[in-house]
């Protein structure tokens, strides 16, 4: 196993929840790639979650870094009901494992987190775990594909990108 890329890798994780709770957009958008796709699938029973992003209802659906910029403008521009006023939050990122490394030179890695929530509406504890696709771009690794799982299924408080 290859130490190195499991810190890249963790590191990584690390700074994308950091970059979250400090509300710095920017350099949160910076991590994922233009074709980046971020998907966030319901659950449709007890132990099973939705598979097709197109047909069955996801928590979030976005294709491409473009969805990901439009969802903080609108975040940014106080045009979004589930996030005025901005929820305060702290994630927790553990449990960063790499998977494989792709023929094409990609990396499946995945994590849990934990994300305490703070906000007018009261607070709330999010949990869950994602899966990763990560691709090398000028020496650095960023987010290809992020597929969140959260285990809570019943939501207190509305959700947006930054909760997860």
């Amino acid at each position: 196993m290859d130490m190195h890329l499991e810190h890249e890798v963790a590191r990584l994780f690390s700074l994308e929840a950091h970059f979250l709770d400090r509300k710095q957009w920017k350099d949160w958008l910076n991590l994922y790639l233009e074709d980046a796709e971020f998907w966030a699938p319901a659950w449709a029973g007890e132990e099973e979650l939705t598979n097709d992003p197109w047909n069955e209802l996801s928590l979030i659906y976005l294709r491409g870094r473009g969805g990901l910029e439009d969802r903080v403008s609108r975040i940014e521009a106080r045009d979004s009901l589930a996030s005025v006023p901005l929820d305060r939050t702290a994630h927790l990122v553990s449990n960063a494992l790499v998977h494989a490394t792709l023929q094409d030179g990609s990396i499946e890695a995945s994590s849990s987190w934990i994300t305490h929530v703070y906000g007018v509406r009261g607070t709330a504890t999010l949990g869950g775990y994602s899966d990763y696709t990560l691709r090398r771009t000028d020496g650095q690794l960023r987010i290809a594909k992020k597929r969140v799982v959260m285990i809570n299924d019943r939501l207190e408080i509305p959700v947006d990108i930054y909760h997860l």
